[in-house]
C-alpha cells in the first residue's frame, strides 16, 4: 500500500528562548501528521536547551531528536547536522523564531507530489515579537497567483521557476522552504560551513535550484518574525521597502560575492559522485551567471 512521504522539520536554535517554544508548538499543530522534529541547538547560552528538553518530555508521542553542538558552529553547520540525522524524504529548515501555519506541511507536500522540483517556497505572514500579524502581503515574498484567493480555504496556486540566473534571490526566507532530501543530501560533503554562519538560505536555495529547480507557493504558510535580534536585524513593516541595517547590507554583499566561487569549488569536489558530464553542465551554468 502506498504511503505518504515522511517530513523532517529541522529547527536550528541559538539563544532564542523567547520564541523557541512557539516554533515547536506550531510544528506540533501541523495538519499533516507524518513528521519528525530535529532540534539543533548551536551552543546557546540561554535556556533554549532546557525549553527543548521540557517540550520533548511533554510530547512523548512525537518523534523528536535534540542535538546540541559542543561549540557555536553557525547556522549552516547546524542545518547540516540536523540533515545528517533526518529520516524524512522531505526536509524543512525552520528558524527558531518563526511559526508554521497549520497547513504548511500539507500544502508543501501536495506541491511536491504535483511536481519534481528540488524545493518549494511559500509566501510569508509577517509577525511581531508577540505573534501579532503585520501583513499577509509580505514584501519579502515573491508574488504568485491571485492574492484575493489566498484566504479561501485550501485554494492556492504554484509556479515552477524556470531560467532564473544562478546566485539571485527569487524565494521567501529560510523557513518558507521544503526540500527533497535527495536533492540536497550532497551538501553533507560541504566543509566550508563557516562561510555561511549567517543567512545560509542564500547558498542552500541557490544550490538546490541549480540541482533540480523550485516552485513558488502562493499561500502564506509561515509566520516570519521581524525583531531586532534576528540575523537580518529586521525592522517592522513600515511600507513597501525593506529597511535593513548596514550590517545586513554588508552580509548580503559578501554572500553575493562568494556564492559562485563556493559553489564551483564544491561542485568540482563532488564531480566523481555527480558525474563529470553533469558537473561540467552545472559549473557552466554558474559561470554563465557571471555574465547574464
Amino acid at each position: 500500500m502506498l504511503k505518504l512521504p515522511f517530513v523532517s522539520f529541522i529547527v536550528t536554535s541559538y539563544n532564542y528562548e523567547k520564541f523557541l517554544l512557539r516554533t515547536l508548538e506550531s510544528i506540533k499543530a501541523q495538519s499533516y501528521s507524518d513528521f519528525e522534529i530535529i532540534i539543533v541547538d548551536d551552543a546557546s547560552s540561554d535556556n533554549s536547551v532546557t525549553i527543548a528538553e521540557k517540550f520533548i518530555g511533554q510530547n512523548q508521542d512525537l518523534k523528536i531528536t535534540l542535538l546540541v553542538n559542543s561549540n557555536n558552529k553557525g547556522q549552516l553547520a547546524s542545518m547540516l547536522n540536523g540533515l545528517s540525522k533526518a529520516q524524512g524524504q522531505f526536509v524543512s529548515f525552520v528558524d527558531s523564531d518563526d511559526i508554521l501555519l497549520s497547513d504548511y506541511a500539507k500544502i508543501h507536500i501536495q506541491t511536491h507530489l504535483k511536481t519534481s522540483v528540488a524545493f518549494t517556497s511559500c509566501r510569508l505572514v509577517e509577525i511581531g515579537e508577540n505573534d501579532e500579524v503585520h501583513t499577509f502581503n509580505s514584501i519579502s515574498s515573491p508574488k504568485v497567483g491571485n492574492f484575493e484567493e489566498l484566504f479561501c480555504g485550501e485554494n492556492y496556486e504554484y509556479k515552477i521557476l524556470k531560467h532564473k540566473r544562478f546566485g539571485g534571490w527569487y524565494w521567501s526566507p529560510n523557513s518558507s522552504a521544503m526540500y527533497r532530501k535527495a536533492a540536497i543530501i550532497g551538501l553533507l560533503e560541504y566543509k566550508n560551513t563557516d562561510e555561511w554562519r549567517i543567512c545560509p538560505d542564500k547558498f542552500v536555495m541557490n544550490y538546490a535550484y541549480l540541482i533540480g529547480g523550485s516552485a513558488l507557493i502562493s499561500k502564506p504558510l509561515v509566520g516570519y518574525r521581524r525583531h531586532s535580534d534576528n540575523a537580518g536585524n529586521c525592522s517592522l513593516v513600515t511600507g513597501d521597502k525593506k529597511l535593513i541595517s548596514d550590517k545586513t547590507t554588508f552580509i548580503n554583499i559578501q554572500n553575493n560575492l562568494k556564492i559562485r566561487q563556493e559553489t564551483i569549488k564544491f561542485l568540482w569536489q563532488m564531480r566523481h559522485k555527480n558525474g563529470i558530464r553533469i558537473t561540467d553542465k552545472l559549473i557552466s551554468t554558474v559561470l554563465f551567471s557571471y555574465l547574464f
